[in-house]
């Protein structure tokens, strides 16, 4: 073997050894750095997994520019990362970039891309998009107002069981909005939404139980919902617990609102 021959040999030994020892990160490895809140460290793995085409990676590293994780905010980034992992395929990725474009973000987005992702997001599942695209239909923002789509939309996330979504979707069908009214529906979606925890729907079930508008009055009911709905910040729903109050009487207002406290907690 002649000196050069050997050189190379070596050369390329040392090469491979160089290269076996290298630790390859995976996309797990990023999330357990995420997960300790060492997020530098997550980016610096996610870096160049998203750079290889991982969606997933491309996806949270847009989180982390966005948030200023590790990594310095950079709105640009964020939304480069999205769109990469959007046009990938990845449906979180298609719901957080038209939502961001939606709220003004990126200089100069094409026309109707915030349209665009939002429906690709929402025809692939995504609620929380499907019920965005029903408030821009309901409010009219960015296209034209038509209750009937943004019934359509709305109740699709309805459907999938999201609370803000059944919340409005049983507001449209009490105001006939988009569809025929109907109280007994829209009793019926209020008190989803209000199972569910969320605290508008509360307030408005209450509302119905006070006034008897798709079930049977009930005045204990009515204040029990209200106390649910004030604790979770709805004022409103005092006019409600004030009116009952005064109906079923303090004794059996105090027991309504301690197992109220307790369904709250």
């Amino acid at each position: 073997m002649t000196i050069r021959t050997f050189a190379a040999a070596l050369a390329l030994a040392c090469f491979a050894l160089s290269a076996s020892a290298q630790v390859t990160h995976t996309f797990d490895d990023g999330m357990a750095a995420f997960e300790t809140a060492d997020f530098a460290k997550a980016a610096s793995i996610w870096t160049p997994l998203a750079e290889a085409g991982d969606l997933k990676a491309a996806y949270n590293l847009g989180v982390l520019y966005q948030e200023g994780k590790g990594v310095a905010v950079n709105e640009a980034e964020a939304l480069r990362w999205w769109r990469i992992a959007a046009e990938g395929g990845s449906i979180d990725a298609q719901h957080n970039l038209g939502l961001s474009l939606l709220a003004g973000a990126g200089e100069n987005p094409a026309p109707g891309e915030t349209l665009h992702w939002l429906i690709r997001a929402s025809e692939n599942g995504n609620a929380q998009s499907q019920y965005t695209l029903g408030k821009m239909y309901y409010e009219g923002l960015g296209v034209p107002k038509d209750y009937e789509i943004a019934y359509q939309w709305m109740g699709q996330a309805a459907e999938a069981g999201f609370p803000p979504a059944l919340y409005n979707v049983a507001k449209m069908t009490r105001d006939g909005q988009g569809v025929p009214p109907d109280m007994k529906i829209a009793f019926k979606l209020f008190a989803t939404a209000a199972e569910a925890g969320y605290a508008k729907a509360q307030a408005a079930l209450a509302v119905r139980y006070q006034l008897g508008e798709g079930v049977r009055r009930d005045p204990e009911q009515a204040l029990r919902w209200a106390y649910r709905a004030r604790a979770g910040g709805v004022e409103r729903a005092q006019e409600t617990i004030d009116a009952m109050v005064a109906e079923v009487g303090a004794d059996v207002a105090k027991r309504i609102e301690a197992e109220a406290k307790t369904l709250s907690k």
